[in-house]
This record gives structure tokens, sequence and C-alpha cells, in this order.
């Protein structure tokens, strides 16, 4: 059960308060009126027994006070430690409260001078299962690397925690063999670093990080199933990552899958018009679609429509109108590719002449090279080329090329042996050795050349004069095994559709109605929704890196903007599926708000919550969502004012003697309110209708007094707990001082809470009595976390006779 899992941390907690204790004798006879007031009888009837009590409501209200502890601007490590003990208490009081280890986890991990790894170790034991979110493990995670100083001593941690806690969570178990493969090459121990960071990738196919470090360590690059692999899932992960949406069509390309090429080229194109509408699409894009579509079996006509919309951007671009004309060739447009073709040439020689710089020699013999083969041309104009630029190898071999169509073998060869070579100069020696009489040699060759861009018009000749000799080329990576081999692992739909990302996530913030009456929750909670038809992955790297945030605006009565009331991160294990949702509690009613609320029940008031995902600040001030194209969610609720009359409090009055307990708690938190509204109000003009008489202070209190000293543990619990605001006089002190008496340790822990915060250091005897001798474990903890002197280890012996006196009835 949870409560059992737990003392692990009320033992870590009293080992450290003993040794960071710096005195030698503690005052067990340290006494005052209130101690003095506990009988021998009462504490015979104390409930040591902690699984005895349960009370999902109380637990509740535990972990409220811990969240608004661990969550104040001025919070230290007293409070921290302070709402440690509160969720072990409401974890205790609810064997189903797991919620609470994450917040205990990520209140232990936050900094602070002491070294709590024994305590964050344990609840992340607990914490970790197959859906528990990664944001809570990895704080743990961060926070235990931290306490070492050592590469050996965090290679042994993560190692322990791989065993401990990896086989419960397939997600943290990749992480951490990421960081400890990362160790491993540090120290370039290459082969368990490439064991363990391929286990991770196997693990998380979505680790990045892995994949990339595995590919640098290995001795050969990652094949091109594995490397299509890890570019698909990274462009599921971030669909607006332009770098690495081009990363997997020119892969493709390369590889000469075509028409997954001509996809991924399409969808670059529908991105960038996204990220920069109203923008040209820049050649790094529209050039390799075309002349992917043109490789592929079905989208010639795409080449057309790029050609065409660079024409109605008043744009020229020969390479385009290239593939476009000879792409009309291919589906059977003779005579609109003979217009494309001639209309090109023109344009271009005039371009060239004009010395305008969109057009120049090299593409010009280009264009008559491979495009409309005019030897005669091509030789001209490639000519000019190495005349203005003799040093660049692409003129240099655009004329050996020319020269060697013309019938000019051994200068063609000659040329290209003094450069670097490249498609062309490769092309052009098959030629040489063709006309030498070298058939087996010029074969081998030109498939060379078409290996180094199987989709370029010169690869194309390559593989025509292949055809020619009777020889014919095959891919080396087999194109259908694959794309069997993706299909098995990003599904049928390797190329994506592009969706913006308002098509793709939606955000809700579900509440319990949209009105509510006075202390009633209201129970939040986002729901992340996947409206996309592929898994969406939430991370550091993706679209949405999970990060909701709340302001609040209250009008009506009282009118406030509260921005920053309340944020959250939500990293769950796994994507979440096509229609799926990732939800995640969010509290509302805390900070400023809930302060507002409690202390004004006759204000009628409208609150409008906005939330944001990946929340991110404008130049000019503004708050906007991080997730382009997507807005923020607006939920508005109504709080009504609470209607004071007589009668009102005379039935208010009779339930708290006559009534269920529900009744009478609720009954002291609405006297607890106004009497806090009371003194809000004590010298100033009220701002709203408020209802008030001199009798009424008098009547509250005491009405409270009875509830803090009422039989049922729970109702002085939640009366206590109302009471926390106030500046409690004598009276109120004196009635929350019976609960230190309580057979009950939840009332008793209670007390020690509210009278601690109230009396400051002239309670300190009663907290270090508490610590020394209350039987209760949460309460000694409770008391040693308010700032009660360790008690001393005490001998066997001593032990027993301390539990004779105590256990001793009086005569």
């Amino acid at each position: 059960m949870l409560k059992t899992r737990c003392l692990i941390l009320f033992s870590a907690l009293w080992l450290f308060a003993q040794s960071a204790a710096g005195q030698d004798t503690i005052d067990s006879a340290a006494g005052t009126e209130t101690i003095d007031r506990r009988s021998r009888a009462a504490r015979q009837r104390v409930r040591d027994v902690t699984d005895k009590l349960f009370s999902p409501s109380v637990s509740e209200t535990f972990y409220v006070i811990a969240y608004e502890l661990a969550g104040s601007p001025d919070a230290a490590r007293a409070e921290a430690d302070q709402a440690l003990m509160m969720l072990n208490a409401a974890a205790s009081l609810d064997s189903r409260a797991n919620y609470v280890l994450a917040d205990m986890i990520k209140i232990a991990s936050s900094p602070s001078h002491e070294d709590q790894s024994q305590i964050v170790y344990n609840l992340l034991i607990e914490y970790v299962d197959k859906l528990s979110d990664l944001e809570v493990s990895d704080k743990a995670v961060r926070y235990l690397l931290e306490q070492l100083s050592s590469r050996e001593e965090r290679e042994m941690l993560l190692g322990v925690l791989l065993t401990d806690v990896g086989p419960a969570n397939t997600a943290l178990s990749s992480e951490l063999a990421t960081l400890l493969g990362l160790l491993k090459a540090e120290k370039t121990d290459d082969p368990n670093a490439t064991q363990l960071l391929a286990y991770a990738y196997s693990s998380d196919k979505y680790n990045q990080l892995a994949y990339e470090k595995l590919a640098e360590l290995l001795p050969r690059p990652p094949g091109p199933v594995n490397h299509l692999e890890y570019l698909r899932l990274k462009l599921r992960e971030n669909p607006l990552d332009m770098k690495t949406a081009l990363a997997f069509a020119e892969y493709a390309d390369r590889i000469q899958l075509y028409e997954t090429a001509s996809g991924s080229y399409q969808y670059c194109a529908e991105l960038f018009r996204f990220l920069h509408p109203g923008e040209d699409l820049p050649a790094l894009v529209y050039l390799p679609w075309s002349v992917s579509s043109y490789n592929s079996r079905r989208n010639q006509p795409r080449c057309l429509q790029i050609a065409e919309q660079l024409r109605s951007e008043g744009r020229f671009d020969l390479l385009a109108e290239a593939i476009a004309g000879k792409a009309a060739v291919k589906i059977g447009r003779t005579e609109q590719a003979d217009r494309i073709l001639r209309a090109a040439e023109e344009r271009a020689i005039r371009s060239v002449l004009a010395g305008d710089g969109i057009v120049d020699n090299k593409q010009l013999a280009w264009f008559y090279c491979f495009v409309v083969s005019e030897p005669e041309n091509a030789i001209d104009w490639a000519n000019k080329a190495y005349s203005a630029d003799p040093n660049s190898p692409t003129a240099a071999s655009m004329l050996a090329y020319s020269l060697a169509k013309n019938g000019q073998a051994e200068l063609a060869e000659a040329l290209i042996n003094n450069y670097q070579p490249n498609q062309i100069a490769i092309l052009t020696l098959g030629l040489v050795r063709l006309t030498k009489a070298d058939k087996t040699a010029a074969i081998e060759t030109l498939k060379t050349a078409i290996d180094l861009d199987g989709g370029s018009l010169a690869a194309e000749e390559a593989k025509r004069i292949l055809a020619h000799n009777d020889a014919e080329y095959i891919p080396l990576i087999d194109p259908g095994f694959v794309l069997k081999s993706l299909r098995e692992t990003v599904g049928e739909k390797i190329v994506p559709n592009f969706a913006e990302p308002r098509d793709i996530i939606s955000l809700q913030l579900s509440l319990r109605g949209n009105k509510f009456s006075y202390g009633t929750s209201f129970g939040a909670s986002v729901a992340i929704t996947n409206n996309w038809f592929e898994p969406l992955v939430i991370s550091d790297d993706a679209l949405f890196k999970g990060f909701v945030a709340v302001d609040a605006e209250v009008t009506g009565d009282l009118n406030e903007q509260i921005p920053n009331l309340a944020s959250v991160r939500i990293r769950p294990s796994f994507p979440v599926e096509p229609g799926h949702s990732a939800v995640a509690p969010i509290r509302l009613q805390t900070g400023r708000l809930r302060e507002l609320l409690l202390s004004h029940p006759q204000a009628a008031l409208n609150i409008e919550f906005t939330v944001y995902l990946d929340p991110v600040w404008t130049g000019d001030g503004r708050k906007i969502n991080g997730v382009p194209g997507t807005e923020p969610v607006t939920v508005t609720i109504k709080r009504p004012a609470v209607e004071i009359s007589r009668e009102f409090l005379q039935n208010r009055l009779n339930s708290l003697s006559r009534g269920r307990q529900g009744q009478k708690i609720k009954t002291a938190q609405l006297f607890a309110g106004l009497l806090l509204e009371q003194r809000a109000m004590a010298g100033g003009e009220p701002p709203y209708k408020f209802k008030f008489a001199g009798w009424m202070p008098d009547l509250l209190k005491s009405s409270l007094i009875h509830s803090l000293i009422n039989d049922d543990w729970l109702v002085r619990v939640h009366t206590m707990n109302a009471i926390l605001p106030l500046a409690l006089d004598y009276e109120l002190t004196d009635a929350v001082s019976t609960s230190l008496n309580s057979p009950d340790w939840p009332a008793r822990m209670m007390a020690l809470y509210v009278l601690a915060s109230q009396q400051g250091d002239s309670f300190q005897k009663v907290l270090d009595h508490s610590a020394q001798h209350d039987l209760s474990e949460y309460v000694r903890n409770m008391a040693l976390a308010l700032g009660a002197a360790p008690p001393l280890v005490r001998t066997a012996p001593e032990q027993e006779a301390s539990q004779v006196t105590e256990e001793e009835p009086d005569n």
C-alpha cells in the first residue's frame, strides 16, 4: 500500500534530523500549559496503528496545504519539508492517493543544502510504472545525478536505476540507457556505449539523441531503412521541422525512392507556405520537388504545375522549365513540351546576353547537353563557360562531355583528367571508354555515374546509353525492401499529409460545471487531444513540448488580473494515439485566486481562465501559444455570492449541533470565510454589497470554537484548516490546542501545524515534546519539519522503560 511505502520517507527524514542536530540533550520534561493538560488516560487511547484511519477528505486537505506550501513564492527548505510531511500524511489517509508521489518527488528534488538522494530514490522506485509521467521521473533522475561528484558514481547509479525502474517504463529505460551510454562514450568505451545506445533507440524510436550518438560511434553510417525511419519519426515528432522534412525528402531522393521524395517535397512546400506566408517558395524546395516528380511513375504533371506557378509569380528558372518540358514529353504532350523548351531557350539566351544573372553560360551548356541535345550549341556554350571560369570542375566537365558527344573523345579525356571527377565527368569517361571499345569498363563507369545522382538528367542519359548497349542499371538499394520495412515501423502512410497545428492538436480545460458555490472545488483538468492521423509525441523536441499555463481574470464584485495562476507539464510515456487525449489534473484554486475566493464569500465573482500551450511572449508584451497557429482557450465560471440573513445563519448554527458531518464542515468553512471577510473590510469602504452586524464576530468565533472541540476528529481537522488564514486570539488558540490531546494523529498533527504557524518560538517546547514523545510517526516527523529539536537516540533498556511508563494507566 502507498502508506506503507512512504514510511521509508519518515525514516530518512528522521535520520537526517538526528544527524543535523547540534545538541546532545533534550528537555523531556519540557512542558507548557498545553502539554500539562495531557492525561495518561488520553495517551493510552492514542491510535498509533495509523492504518486504522481513513479519510479521503482529510487526505485532500493535507494535499492542498502541501501544494500551497511548496508553490509559495517564498517557499524555503522548511516549507518543503512540511509539505512532504503533509503529503505523506495524505497518502496514509487514502491508499488511493497515488497522485501524491509525483508532488513528493518534485518537492524532494528541489534545490536544497541537504542531500535527499535516498528519499528521492525510494520515491522514484514507487512512482514509476508503464504510464508514469516522464517529467517527474526525469526530475528525480537529474537530482540524483547532480548529488554525485564522479563519473564512476553516476555510471553506478544509472546501472542500478536501469535494473530497478527500467523494466517498468520503456521510455524511461531508454533515457537511462542513453545517459549511461554517453558516459561510456566520454571515456571512449565505445563497445559498451554502442550497446547501450542501440538498446536505448530500440526501446524508444523517438529518442533522437540515442540515434545520433549511435550513428557517430558506428564504423559505418546506419542503413537506409534505419535512417529513413529515424527521419520519418523525427518529422512525426515535430511536423513543423523544415530541416527534418527536407532531410527526409533528400534522403528518399538519394536512394531513388522518387514517389516518396516527390510527396515529401510537396510536404516541404506546404510547410514553407505555412511558416512563411506570402514568401516565394525557394529553389531548394521546388527544384528537387520537380526532379523527383519527373522521375516518379505518375507525378510528371506536377513538374508542369511547378513551372507554371513560377511563371505566374514572374520568376524564371531554366532548370525548372527544362524539367517541365521533359515531363511533358514523358506524358505525351509533345507540342506543349516544344513550346515550353523553346520559350525557355529564348528567355535563357536573352538573360545571358543581358547579363542579368538569372542564367549563366554553364546552365545553357547543360540545357543543350541534356535537355534538347544540340551538340553544336552545347560545345559553343560549354566553351564560353569554360573560358569564363577555367577553374570550375562543372564547366570543364560540361565542355569535356560536349567534346565527347562531338567525336573528340581524346580531348575530352585529357580535360577531365585535370579536375576532380563529378557525375558529368564520369559519364564522359564512360563515353570515352565506349569509343575505345572497352564496353565492360564503360558500363561499370556509367553505372558509377548513375549511383552519384540517379535522378539527374545526366543519369537519365547514362541509363539510355546502358540500354543501347544491352545493359541495365540496378539501384544499389532495393526500393521495395526499404518501403516494406518502413511500413512495418511507421505504418502505411510513409509520406505524411501536411496539417496545420490547429488541426493536429486541441486543448480543453474541463471543470465540474460552470457555477460553483462558496467552498466548492473546481476539479479542473486539461486534456490535450490528438486530432491527427498520426500518433502525437509530446517531448522537448516535439511540436508540443507539454507546457500548459493558466491565467485568471476575476470580474464582478471584485476585479483582478492573476497572471501565471497555475502551470503543469505533461510528458506521457507513450505518444497519444489518434483520437485520444493526454489528460492531467491542474489545480486552479491556488495562490491569489484561492485567497480571493475564501476571504470574500459575499462577493459575486466571474472567473475567466485562459489556457496556453507552451506559452511564449511576443515583442509587444503579449502572451501567446508557442504552438504556431493555435489560440489560447478560455473558460468562464461563476461563483455566486453567499446571501447572508439571520435565518440563514441560524440554520447554519443548527447544523453545527444537529447536522451531518459534511454540513458541520461546510458551516465551519463558511464561518471562517465570513470572519476573514469582516477583517478584510474593517476600516475601509466595502467594494460590494456586504452584510455584517456587530454581534456577528462573536457568534462566528464561538461557532468555530464549537467545531474545534467537536468529538469528530474530521470536523476538527477541517475547521483548523479553515482558520489557517486567521490571526488566532487566545480563545481560538486554546480551542485548537485541545486537539493536541486527540487520540487521532491527524488532529494532533494539524494542531501542531496551525499553532506552530501562529505562535512561533513560544511553541518550541511543544514541538520538541511532540518530536520526542508522540506515538505517531506522522506527528513526530511533522514536529521535526516545523523546527523541533531532534530526539535523542535512546538505548534499548531506555526505550523499554519508556514504553512501560507510557502504557501504564492511571489508578
